[in-house]
């Protein structure tokens, strides 16, 4: 459950949050392959046609669209952007493994390709995310177990956004809140639910707080918070432009197990407000919540 506290000698409000979960996991299926992208509850079922095995592959510069993993121009068209090229290793089984496997395997050398690419270790505050493709079972079969680290927008579903040009260094400087993720559910009491920033929702995502490594234990909720409570609150207070208000919070979400192996090694910060509100709360100062 999650509980409230009062900070000392100051009127900001900080949500403490002592049940796990983070703004997205990994795990869609199309054309054979993998791609991340989940966002929790209501992620639509996988795909699952299949792509030929003997499809060029996308290389790190270009792009794919849609199930196919051939590579695309990526001034046309495109959902994911390859940043890196890799092979999986014999300690991996014979036979495809499961998602989960894949994504402990690769996904937070992905991450780290992502955050690089995008120009900020921000990007699950955002809308944007890292995104996999890996080899199909007949490719795998065959001793060619390629695998792909990409970049994706995604919509309020958790898919991957059609879009043209590149997002690389999107998230630099104040261009992180072109891509600022909303959330319809509050922090505090459940996963994160992508939304508009224009339509009401109750939390913005601000920043995220790295907490180690894949390989390192997970931290303790205690660790977790005490190591949120600072940094989420003084970005609040900047993003709001002051630190008397007392109805918003800042909130923060952290890993479980699982997601911590696969890379998602961090905190996400966030505004939440009780009552939705209908733009930004950035700079807001002390004037009155919008559509609150």
């Amino acid at each position: 459950m999650a509980s409230l506290a009062r900070s000392t000698g100051r009127r900001l409000t900080f949500g403490l949050l002592t049940a796990a979960l983070v703004v997205s996991a990994c795990a869609t299926e199309v054309g054979g392959h993998a791609v991340a992208g989940r966002t929790g509850a209501g992620e639509p079922a996988p795909s699952r046609a299949q792509a030929p095995s003997n499809e060029p592959v996308a290389e790190p510069g270009q792009c794919v669209l849609g199930s196919s993993q051939a590579p695309v121009d990526c001034a046309k068209p495109h959902h994911v952007e390859v940043t890196k090229a890799g092979t999986f290793g014999a300690d991996l089984p014979a036979a495809r493994p499961e998602a989960d496997v894949i994504f402990k395997a690769a996904l937070p050398d992905c991450r780290a390709e992502a955050a690089k690419y995008l120009g900020s270790t921000d990007f699950d505050a955002t809308t944007l995310a890292a995104w996999m493709l890996w080899a199909p079972a007949d490719d795998w079969a065959a001793g060619n177990r390629w695998y792909r680290c990409g970049v994706a927008q995604l919509d309020t579903d958790g898919k991957a956004v059609e879009r043209t040009g590149t997002v690389k260094g999107a998230l630099t400087g104040e261009k992180f809140f072109d891509f600022q993720v909303c959330s319809s559910v509050k922090p505090l009491d459940g996963a994160v639910k992508r939304i508009a920033c224009t339509e009401p929702h109750h939390a913005e995502g601000l920043r995220v707080v790295t907490m180690g490594k894949p390989t390192d234990p997970l931290p303790s909720p205690e660790e977790f918070n005490a190591a949120a409570r600072p940094v989420c609150g003084e970005t609040l207070t900047k993003y709001l432009g002051t630190a008397t208000r007392e109805d918003v919070v800042a909130t923060w979400r952290w890993p479980s197990q699982t997601e911590w192996e696969q890379g998602f090694t961090n905190l996400t910060c966030f505004a939440q407000t009780d009552v939705a509100v209908t733009k930004k709360l950035r700079n807001i100062g002390a004037a009155p919540l919008p559509g609150g």
